[in-house]
């Protein structure tokens, strides 16, 4: 009976380290694929509706056409509706933006539909039913990848997105404080965190006031470019970027 008894304790405390350690891994896994926030720069002095207004009157002069082809705001009622319906609640200044303008209509036309280079700016209801689909519908093993691997994106909500899962982001479970709203490229591990919402707008704006964002020339139908030597110099005004 006590040979038994000291099987089943062996058993029942290895099951036990085996848990901890795999708990463990995946913590650990995950703090490397989505880091803390380092220290970022404060956030700006100006309202959501001030940065918004400037970024509208670049767009206006610098990239008519990416003004034209955005969509007239949401009002805050509905708004309301889909964070009722998708279970989930936004912040004012994430409310700001799309009451300013609820994305970019959609077109068969890939190069003249980037808010910002390579980027687009889905509407409000179709970037939720994207965060709610999040880990859901694959085979028993890509399930099991995902959860060890990139279960930590289940919380975050795209912003602008590349389509390949590279953007900027808001993540509900996290404080302005630790980063909520962020940059981030998977392929290099590379994160920017802003304080605010209206800081990542704010370097939005002057991207496109210095022409760190702009119309290709000559390209036909207008095409965004991006200066990659400039674009850091003015992110780091406004955010912070993860030791890589």
């Amino acid at each position: 009976m006590n040979r038994w008894l000291k099987i089943g304790t062996g058993l029942a405390v290895a099951i036990v380290v085996v848990v901890a350690l795999g708990i463990w891994s995946r913590t650990r896994l995950q703090t490397f694929f989505y880091p803390v926030a380092p220290p970022m720069p404060a956030v700006v002095s100006e309202t959501m509706p001030e940065v918004l207004a400037r970024l509208e009157a670049v767009l206006k002069t610098d990239a008519p056409h990416v003004l034209a082809g955005l969509q007239p705001g949401l009002s805050a009622g509905a708004i309301a509706k889909l964070e009722q319906q998708y279970h989930v609640q936004l912040p004012d200044d994430i409310k700001a933006i799309y009451e300013w303008h609820n994305g970019l209509a959609s077109t068969t036309n890939y190069l003249s539909s980037d808010f910002i280079p390579i980027h687009r700016f889905p509407p409000l209801e179709e970037t939720l039913a994207e965060w709610a689909l999040e880990g859901k519908g694959e085979t028993p093993v890509q399930r099991a990848a995902y959860h060890l691997l990139v279960e930590h994106r289940a919380s975050w909500i795209g912003l602008f997105s590349d389509g390949a899962g590279d953007g900027y982001w808001f993540d509900p479970q996290r404080k302005p404080s630790e980063g909520a709203v962020f940059y981030n490229f998977t392929e290099e591990g590379a994160f920017v965190f802003f304080p605010s919402a209206r800081n990542l707008m704010a370097g939005i704006a002057k991207c496109y006031e210095q022409g760190v964002f702009h119309v290709k020339p000559g390209s036909s139908p207008p095409e965004l470019d991006e200066d990659f030597e400039r674009a850091p110099k003015v992110w780091d005004e406004f955010g912070a970027s993860n030791p890589l």
